[in-house]
Order: C-alpha cells, then structure tokens, then sequence
C-alpha cells in the first residue's frame, strides 16, 4: 500500500476514541463503540460491521497483521492511519494495547425482533443484571457455540464495554443481541412472546436435560454475587441448576450458564 497517513496528536477522531474507550454515557450518547486489536477489528469487519476509523500506532505500520489491516479498511473506504506510539497509548483501555484500535457503530437488535426469532433447539439467553465485562463477553462465546438465539441484556454491563468485547473474541459481532432496562421488563416480554424462561439457580432446580425444550425457550442468568432475586425466579416458568459434585457451593455465571447453554444442545441436538 502507499504511505500511509498520519493522525495529529490532537486530531477530533483521536479525542472521540480516547472518550469512547472510557465513556459508557457517551458511547450510548453517539452510537459507536471502540474495538481493539487487529485480529478483533477483522472480526467485525468479516461479520459486516459498520467501522468507521482505524488508527495503529505508528511503530506498527510495517508489521504484516497491521499493514493488511490499514490496506483491508482503506480498501473499504475506512477512514485509517496512523499516530505517534505515545499519542497512540493513551487511546485505548489497557495498559498493554493492542496495535489497532478501531472506531464500529452499534449493532444491537430491537428487543422483540430477537426474542421473536427464539425456536425450539435456539434457546434465548438473558442476561439479567450481569456485570462483570469478562462473565458477559465469555457467555457471548458460548451463546454462539452451543447454537443460542441471541443475547438479552437486562441492565448490568454495557455490551459495548471494550472488556466485554475483548472477551467476546468476535462473537458480540456475529450474534444477534439487544438490550433492556429492568430483567422484569424482559420476563414480560418473553411470557407475551409464549418464551418459556426458565431461572438459572444455584439449588433446587431441575437438572438442565430436564427443562423442557420442544417450545421456545430462554435461559435467565443472574448478577454474579446475588444471583436472580426471589420475585423474577417466581416470575419464570421454572427453575433449573447445573449440578456439581462436591463441596463447591455455587459457579461462577460464566461456567454454570456455559455448561447450561452446552446441555441445552445436546438435549435438542
């Protein structure tokens, strides 16, 4: 490619990302989000995304992943170049970045157009007050592994949080989800939609092979240290728990919905 272009230190686009990295109010204020990493930056490109601005530090412009990328985007028409490293490191979320960081519009779905979409054998997940960015990215994984709808988030962490990205590793891009206030608003949303949820509990449900899966379906998880309070359980259509053996008194929301969501599958599969 030819030479490419180099961003002033204090050039709008580099400010917009720096905030966008940092600023959950702003992020929902303008619609966009920051994606970190060429590998990541590839992923939403690859499932269509709409990015709008690539910048690399400029250290990296002659590394092979980083010049395919900045060749890739401005291909694309990507605004795309390059800023000194130390302007460059003050851009983005971790203190050891990644060579890329890249400016995508938001994606999420109407909440009704996905809990439409819900079958049997493509159970929903909703996530109810989940916050931590590394729980919610790793169940977007395994959402997308085990054949899941989509994603429902209801309150808690922002999906666009670029921990909750990272985590992710691409699949926020290529599944379906949407967002809500209040996980109460979601329940009545899926009980008008005939969704079957059932509450994700730590004891005293039924096995996950036992939830009935011939109908639509949704699996509800709970915010990690209080779980799902006794007046939404009660709002779904059962309760149901990932069994352990031993002493172990409960599992991280990531593992226990990942194993649920894999049980699932494998009972419609």
């Amino acid at each position: 490619m030819g030479a490419v272009q180099e961003f002033p230190t204090g050039a709008a686009g580099l400010r917009r990302l720096r905030r966008l990295a940092r600023d959950r109010g702003y992020r929902a204020e303008v619609g966009t989000s920051v994606v970190e990493g060429p590998a990541l930056i590839g992923e939403a490109l690859d499932a269509g995304r709409d990015v709008r601005l690539v910048v690399v530090p400029a250290s990296t412009v002659d590394d092979p992943a980083v010049a395919g990328l900045l060749a890739r985007a401005t291909g694309l028409g990507i605004e795309a170049g390059s800023v000194v490293d130390r302007a460059f490191a003050g851009l983005t979320s971790t203190r050891s970045p990644q060579p890329a960081i890249a400016e995508v519009a938001d994606h999420h779905v109407d909440p009704g157009d996905l809990v439409a979409s819900v079958r049997p054998g493509r159970p929903l997940l909703v996530l109810a007050e989940v916050s931590d960015p590394g729980n919610a990215g790793t169940l977007f994984r395994s959402a997308e592994a085990f054949g899941a709808a989509g994603v429902l988030l209801a309150g808690g962490v922002d999906p666009y949080n670029p921990k909750v990205v990272r985590a992710a590793a691409g699949s926020s891009f290529r599944l379906p989800f949407a967002r809500m206030e209040t996980a109460a608003e979601a329940l009545t949303l899926l009980a008008d939609a005939g969704v079957a949820a059932w509450a994700a509990v730590p004891h005293g449900g039924v096995p996950v092979a036992e939830v009935p899966a011939d109908g639509p379906l949704a699996l509800v998880l709970g915010n990690e240290p209080r779980g799902l309070d006794g007046g939404l359980v009660d709002a779904c259509t059962g309760a149901t728990t990932v069994a352990t053996v031993g002493d172990v008194e409960s599992l991280n929301v990531a593992v226990a919905g990942s194993v649920a969501l894999y049980e699932l599958a494998r009972s419609t599969g």
